[in-house]
Formats: structure tokens, C-alpha cells, sequence
């Protein structure tokens, strides 16, 4: 009964929602491609709404979920604006990092630290922040290309290279010290035939985080496989006669 109701209410408003929706829609200032997309939605909506207002209703709320997504999207241009130029300035600081400690590895405040195997540490996370500053570049572009760049996620964008050096660093502890190996892969020959296979293991952690949370994932399968061994069986054999 009740979804009979709202039907009609939809029903008996559609006429007019169609038409606010494609005003809107024709007002955004975004590319022909995308416009017609969610103008082609309001029209399947509009040729559903006799014979299937229920679908037509769907149809409807896609056409404004899309439009709403867009007009998100245009007004947090500027602040895709100020999180590339704070990506490019961590890549600025991470390539300065990594050339004065490779030109001056004895300066005063990372005296020491440039020794194995104090250095694979450091590297491996500044691979992880590399792979943290690619992915939020790349995001940042592709979501303002498809015009779903959503502002909620500033702080992902602001957090991430911080969050790739950890996770580039942990995932080098997980296989560097032999906890989980790649199926089909001798770590140790590996190891010694491409010693930068660390880095690309820490920067694909940094840049995915799905890539890291299932290394965690096998990794607490390893902790957690460990069985108490059942107790002797006390039971005492009754004597053969």
C-alpha cells in the first residue's frame, strides 16, 4: 500500500521534476558527453513513467544522484586546486630528503642512520610516501576528469603520503623478515639478484591500500594458525586377559 502511494505521488510530480532536472542539467558547465548522460537518464525516466513508475522512479534518482555528484565536483575545483599544489609540495620536500641524504649521508641529523640496516627502514619509507603522493596525484586528476572529485576526502588527500611511509615500511618488515613469502618467489634469491625489489614492495604498499591490507590480512592468518596441541589421552587401555 504504501509503495503503491509513493508511486503516485512520484507520479503526479514527475512532470515537473523532469523539468527542474533537465534545467538544472543544461545549466552545468561541464563537457556534452557528460551532460548528455544524465539527460539521457531523465528521458528513460520519462518513458518508464507510465507502464513502470517504479523503475522510471530509479531511473530518476540516478539522473539526480549524477547531477548532484557533478555540481560537487565543479564547486571543490579550488580545493583539487590547493591538494595538487600540497601533493607537488610533499614531492618537492621527499625528492629534497632523499638527494641531501644521498649527497651529505653523514649531516648531523641523520648521522648514522644511513647504514644498513638503519637505511633500508628509511628508504622503504620513502618509497611508501612516493607511492602515497602518486596515488593522491593520480585521484585527483582522474576524479576531477570524471567529475566526481568529492571533498569529503581531504583529509585522505592531505594523510596519504604520511600513511604510505608506514605502510611502505611495515609491508617491508612482513616480508623482509620472512613472515609471509610471495607465492612462487625465493625472497632470499630475489633479494640478491634485484636488491631494489624492497623499494617496489614499499611503494606499491603506499600507493594501495588494498594492496597493504591483504598483506595484513595473510599476515594475521600467519599469527593466528598456531593450534594448542590437544592434551595426551590419559585414558588408560583396560588389561587384555
Amino acid at each position: 500500500m504504501t509503495s503503491n502511494v509513493k508511486e503516485n505521488e512520484f507520479k503526479v510530480k514527475a512532470p515537473e521534476l523532469f523539468k527542474e532536472l533537465k534545467e538544472r542539467v543544461r545549466h552545468l558547465k561541464e563537457p556534452e558527453g557528460i551532460v548528455n548522460e544524465i539527460l539521457n537518464l531523465i528521458d528513460e525516466s520519462e518513458s518508464l513513467l507510465k507502464n513502470n513508475p517504479e523503475e522510471s522512479e530509479k531511473n530518476f534518482d540516478e539522473a539526480l544522484s549524477k547531477a548532484e555528484t557533478v555540481e560537487i565536483s565543479h564547486r571543490a575545483i579550488p580545493l583539487a586546486w590547493k591538494l595538487l599544489k600540497l601533493e607537488m609540495g610533499y614531492l618537492v620536500l621527499l625528492l629534497l630528503f632523499g638527494y641531501l641524504t644521498y649527497k651529505w649521508p653523514h649531516f648531523v641529523l641523520w648521522d648514522g642512520l644511513m647504514e644498513y640496516p638503519a637505511d633500508m627502514h628509511i628508504q622503504t619509507a620513502w618509497f611508501g610516501a612516493l607511492g602515497g603522493i602518486t596515488i593522491a596525484i593520480y585521484g585527483i586528476y582522474e576524479h576531477i576528469h570524471l567529475r566526481d572529485f568529492d571533498p569529503k576526502y581531504e583529509l585522505w588527500y592531505i594523510c596519504k603520503p604520511l600513511i604510505g611511509a608506514i605502510f611502505g615500511w611495515f609491508v617491508y618488515l612482513i616480508y623482509f623478515i620472512g613472515l609471509i613469502s610471495i607465492q612462487g618467489i625465493d625472497i632470499e634469491k630475489v633479494k640478491i639478484k634485484y636488491p631494489e625489489f624492497p623499494y617496489l614492495i614499499a611503494f606499491l604498499a603506499g600507493f594501495s591500500e588494498r594492496f597493504t591490507i591483504r598483506m595484513i590480512d595473510r599476515l594475521m592468518e600467519v599469527l593466528t594458525t598456531w593450534r594448542e596441541k590437544p592434551p595426551g589421552d590419559t585414558t588408560k587401555k583396560g588389561k587384555t586377559k
